[in-house]
């Protein structure tokens, strides 16, 4: 089975290459769209959690380097326990952004625990083809939705959402129990991360605490 690759894996900073679209209909793609969906539901190692288990999920964190990503796109900063909905892009683009911006918190398996506030536009219009190879074009109007797109493409291109804080004040370290409570309070949170131990992990060094 496929698993999501460590967070000090340097290979999470590679870009990842287009699918043609002959490609989609394999084995190989299927059974990644299959096993993407699988963890994003929660299925890991044999558990299947009550609810979901993230609201995006993108191909190179399970070690894929195409340009493939999921939304759950029930997902909202405080929507727990429901029944995810899961939206599929193929070669994602970003065709249109507004000029409204937000802040939102981020965390991702990608980097264990250090979370932060990114600032993204509050919406995006995606191209991109669905898994059934027919062509898509996705407006979200929703911020938090948008922050996701925004987020899981920024995956493809290599890129993990600390290396788009510039201010340490939005950088943070979150223990393994503290997760619930920094949903409630980042805004405010304490626990700052350096900008070098994201860096280490960055660069695929043993030293950070995932």
């Amino acid at each position: 089975m496929i698993e999501l690759l460590k967070p000090n894996d340097p290979r999470l900073n590679l870009r990842s290459r287009e699918l043609q679209l002959d490609e989609i209909f394999t084995d190989q793609i299927k059974k990644l769209i299959f096993e993407m969906k699988r963890i994003a539901v929660g299925e890991r190692s044999g558990s299947q959690p009550a609810k979901r288990s993230t609201v995006g999920l993108s191909a190179p964190q399970l070690g894929e380097f195409v340009r493939l990503i999921l939304i759950d796109q029930k997902a909202g900063p405080d929507a727990v326990n429901f029944e995810p909905d899961l939206k599929v892009f193929i070669n994602p683009k970003i065709v249109s952004s507004s000029e409204t911006e937000s802040l939102m918190r981020e965390g991702c398996w990608s980097t264990g625990n250090i979370c932060g506030a990114v600032l993204r536009p509050d919406q995006v219009t995606v191209s991109a083809v669905d898994e059934n190879g027919n062509e898509l074009e996705f407006t979200s109007s929703n911020p938090f939705q948008s922050h996701i797109l925004q987020h899981e493409i920024d995956h493809l291109d290599g890129i993990r959402f600390p290396s788009r804080i510039r201010n340490q004040k939005y950088l943070h370290l979150v223990g393994q129990d503290e997760f619930q409570d920094y949903r409630q309070n980042w805004s405010t949170w304490e626990k700052l991360c350096p900008f070098d131990y994201w860096l280490k992990m960055y660069e695929g060094g043993d030293g950070a605490n995932i």
